[in-house]
């Protein structure tokens, strides 16, 4: 069994929802930190759903990020997730990064 972090990062494309993280078969993994900072030129609606055993669950929905601002959806807080979650993210606006740092753990 090996634990290893990693580090993702993304600015979607405005208005769509995309996969950030999925977790691999056989893994589980903690989240760290998602950190949102709102680059453009507006104020941005940020939503950032956990999908898993069939069901979506909201961890922000449409929070607003003033421009040139940065929060943390998990505020220092774990966030565990098993095997074929995934975390998702949309913005209003263009320029809205994510940055996501989380612990995998193979299971096998």
């Amino acid at each position: 069994m090996a634990n290893k972090y990693f580090r993702k990062y993304l600015i979607p494309t405005a208005a769509t929802e995309t996969d950030l993280y999925t977790v691999p078969e056989a893994n589980s993994a903690v989240v760290r930190s998602l950190r949102v900072t709102n680059a453009g030129a507006g104020v941005s609606a940020i939503t950032v759903t956990h999908n898993g055993t069939g069901t979506t669950y909201y961890l922000q929905k449409n929070r607003s990020l003033t421009v040139n601002s940065t929060f943390d959806v998990f505020n220092g807080i774990p966030c565990v997730l098993e095997t074929g979650d995934v975390l998702k993210v949309e913005s209003s606006l263009a320029d809205v990064h994510f940055y996501l740092s989380y612990l995998e753990m193979d299971r096998t």
